[in-house]
């Protein structure tokens, strides 16, 4: 019995060290030939720039959704790039390949990090600023405050502030422990993940022939669990309140088949922006960005253009 026991306490000191360690990231690591790393307190915010081709148009800012990565924008960014605007793809903090959070680092919320990014590369006025579901949450906040050029929005899903009675759950050393376990091990299944981008797109050849290395090395990269585990507590709410505060035209695109985002975030986000350029992909899940690219590239083009 004591020898059980010891091997329990032994077991949860590593569950208790692991809630601690600092979960920094290797800036010396490049996932991509254009990887670059902004610092900014304790993070590090990974990046990529996708030139123009020609003359150049525009910048984009582009923000991923929840589980995802630089990776989800590459269909658009060569697209938008082959149409002369220079797209600069981010991982928010928590994802692909930026720094997980733990409860030791100062806290700085993704909307400040996202911003100081954009400034270090160009003033403000100079940016049209794009979200992709989480990523349409935190482009939201970060244009009601800040003079960006356009707004673009794909099934943008409004962030909820997380319930403060689950933080001693959500955020504890076992919690972490399980769900690391589960992004680094439960991700070497390639049909699962390849089952999960089906009912993200709609879209079975798609799916099937998805590189799912694009997922999966930024979810078993660095305790991803352990880092979405304080995302989740610390995340900011979209403040739809004040959306109206936005001067800028905004583009809002919803997907027909989208079976992410239930009807009262749509509604949310519609309410929110009566005026809004609105399109709508037919026959397409939630993560549209990635398998109807050419067709929202168009629609962003035109709505750019005019």
């Amino acid at each position: 019995m004591k020898k059980i026991i010891s091997i329990l306490c032994v077991f949860a000191v590593v569950l208790a060290s692991l809630s601690v360690l600092g979960f920094a990231v290797d800036t010396s690591y490049k996932p991509y030939e254009d990887s670059q790393y902004f610092k900014y307190g304790d993070y590090d915010i990974h990046y990529r720039v996708i030139p123009a081709k020609g003359q150049q148009k525009g910048r984009i800012m582009m923000l991923h959704g929840f589980l995802c990565s630089t990776y989800a924008w590459r269909n658009m960014a060569a697209e938008l790039s082959e149409e002369g605007y220079e797209c600069v793809l981010a991982d928010l903090p928590n994802f692909g390949f930026s720094t997980r959070e733990n409860e030791d680092m100062e806290i700085v919320d993704r909307e400040t990090l996202i911003t100081e990014l954009m400034k270090s590369i160009a003033p403000m006025n100079e940016w049209i600023l794009a979200g992709h579901s989480m990523g349409g949450g935190v482009a939201v906040n970060i244009a009601i405050n800040n003079p960006v050029k356009s707004l673009l929005l794909y099934c943008p899903a409004p962030q909820s502030e997380f319930p403060e009675a689950m933080e001693g759950l959500i955020t504890s050393a076992p919690m972490k422990f399980v769900m690391d376990t589960f992004f680094n091990h439960g991700t070497r299944i390639d049909f699962l993940v390849k089952l999960v981008i089906f009912f993200a797109t709609m879209d079975w050849n798609f799916a099937m022939n998805y590189d799912v290395s694009g997922v999966t090395g930024a979810v078993q990269y660095d305790r991803f669990g352990s880092g979405m585990c304080e995302m989740m507590y610390n995340v900011k709410p979209t403040d739809l309140g004040n959306a109206s505060k936005i001067a800028c035209p905004v583009l809002l695109c919803q997907a027909s088949d989208d079976i992410i985002l239930n009807a009262s975030m749509k509604e949310q986000m519609n309410s929110a922006f009566p005026d809004a350029t609105t399109y709508t992909v037919e026959s397409v899940g939630h993560q549209c960005i990635e398998n109807r690219a050419e067709e929202l590239c168009k629609v962003t083009v035109d709505f750019l253009e005019k």
